[in-house]
């Protein structure tokens, strides 16, 4: 099953970076209903505009930039307690390719 489809069959809401880029307030509104005072926020960094950094896996414009997604995390931190974090889909390219560069260089040999 989808990841979506599980989202929709769980009840859990979903916000699209359109819908919180002006404004965290649908998202807080949400969790104030909920009546949760501690939150873990898992971060995927997909959810980044990979026009101004590609941080993941996959490339995809139009999320949400660095600034909006600190006043996004800022806001729940106000919000709540934030008693968890995760960072997800992290892919240090640049550190893959120089390791495929460096490999068989000489003092950088495995035995």
């Amino acid at each position: 099953m989808a990841v979506t489809a599980l989202i929709a069959a769980w009840g859990i809401p979903s916000f699209s970076p359109g819908q919180l880029r002006s404004s965290t307030g649908p998202f807080l509104d949400w969790l104030r209903a909920t009546g949760c005072t501690r939150v873990a926020i898992h971060f995927d960094v997909d959810t980044n505009d990979s026009n101004e950094i590609g941080l993941g896996l996959g490339f995809v414009p139009g999320g949400l930039t660095r600034s909006e997604v600190r006043r996004i995390v800022t806001d729940f931190d106000k919000a709540a307690d934030v008693v968890g974090l995760t960072i997800a889909e992290f892919i240090p390219r640049q550190v893959m390719h120089l390791q495929q560069i460096l490999n068989g260089f000489p003092l950088l040999q495995s035995e």
